[in-house]
């Protein structure tokens, strides 16, 4: 019996060092990975795979449609890739995105993904991040001006072809010219002056922009700021056309126009973006047209290029996925 006990106990000795030497041979083997911001190669293996991320977020305005879509969608690719997102509403207000943006600083993530909302102003939350050697990306929107922030990669279109692409469409509507009413996003973002820029790059100068006003990307300003030129312009074939440089800005004069019963006052209404509610309201034939970009693709690509960087893969220092012009034509093709 005693000397049964005493093999049992040799046995359990054996086993307990098997453990204790695999534990110490997963501990010598399991170190973390960092990241440096300095270049366009990821600190990990090369091809070594995603092992799991953690990675900030600042999203423009979650509240706008094609935003909240990007952000879906991000979100089901980083769950796809075993990675973590904290994403954070800055609002469309600068004070609160620098806000946030420290805030993720503080919280140490491998890397950091930001929607800047202006195009200058946006970029001292930029420089926070960078000043924390935290690897720093920008989603579909950008920075202006001749030093901008020192980031990795920007994953989302350019703007100013939208605006050409709407110009185009113009130009097409009306060879002859006219008036139109311009709806511009927000004075000083990025996105806003890129539009309005490549808008007056192609457009024929027999066309006038009667009217401007800017409307935040809002339906509800948009339609309100509509009800009053309405007014201004009681006649039918005083405005050719409305340019909008979102969707939510063209369906909220859209429904101005039609609460007005004006619906044939005016020859064309474009947007841009490719929202649901948007391309709805071209089948319904509230819209003419817009400007589709691919705004969950975009969401999509930053996660993959973030964590591809993380994985210690080379990366592109820009990504431009393509616009696509959307008419009652083809409108079928891109509705849900």
């Amino acid at each position: 019996m005693l000397k049964h006990v005493g093999r049992s106990r040799a046995k359990i000795a054996v086993v307990a060092l098997a453990i204790v030497t695999a534990l110490v041979v997963v501990g010598c083997g399991g170190g973390g990975s960092s990241s440096s911001s300095g270049g366009s190669t990821g600190g990990g293996e090369e091809g070594s795979g995603s092992e799991g991320h953690t990675i900030g977020v600042s999203i423009l305005n979650a509240r706008d449609p094609d935003l909240a879509a990007m952000t879906k969608a991000m979100e089901s690719k980083a769950s796809e890739e075993n990675s973590s997102l904290d994403v954070t509403d800055a609002k469309q207000e600068v004070s609160v995105e620098l806000e946030q943006m420290e805030n993720l600083v503080t919280q140490e993530p491998e890397a950091i993904i930001q929607q800047p909302i202006d195009g200058e102003q946006s970029a001292t939350a930029a420089e926070r991040v960078i000043s924390a050697n935290i690897p720093l990306f920008i989603l579909s929107t950008e920075f202006t001006g001749e030093n901008p922030p020192e980031y990795i990669s920007y994953i989302g279109v350019d703007d100013t072809e939208a605006g050409r692409m709407q110009g185009e469409f113009v130009n097409e509507q009306i060879p002859q010219g006219g008036k139109i009413i311009y709806i511009a996003g927000t004075f000083g973002a990025s996105w806003t002056d890129r539009r309005k820029t490549g808008f007056h790059e192609v457009v024929n100068p027999n066309v006038e922009v009667a009217s401007e006003f800017q409307a935040n990307g809002d339906r509800g300003e948009a339609k309100r700021q509509m009800e009053d030129l309405l007014q201004k312009y009681p006649n039918k074939g005083e405005i050719a056309g409305i340019v909008a440089q979102n969707d939510e800005m063209a369906v909220g004069a859209a429904s101005a126009i039609a609460q007005a019963g004006r619906q044939g006052d005016f020859k064309f209404l474009i947007g841009v973006d490719g929202t649901e509610p948007g391309l709805e309201a071209i089948a319904k034939g509230e819209e003419t047209a817009t400007v589709l970009q691919r705004s969950a693709e975009q969401g999509e690509k930053a996660v993959e290029v973030v964590n591809e960087y993380l994985d210690g893969k080379k990366v592109k220092k820009r990504y431009d996925l393509p616009f696509t012009l959307v008419t009652k034509e083809n409108v079928n093709e891109f509705l849900k």
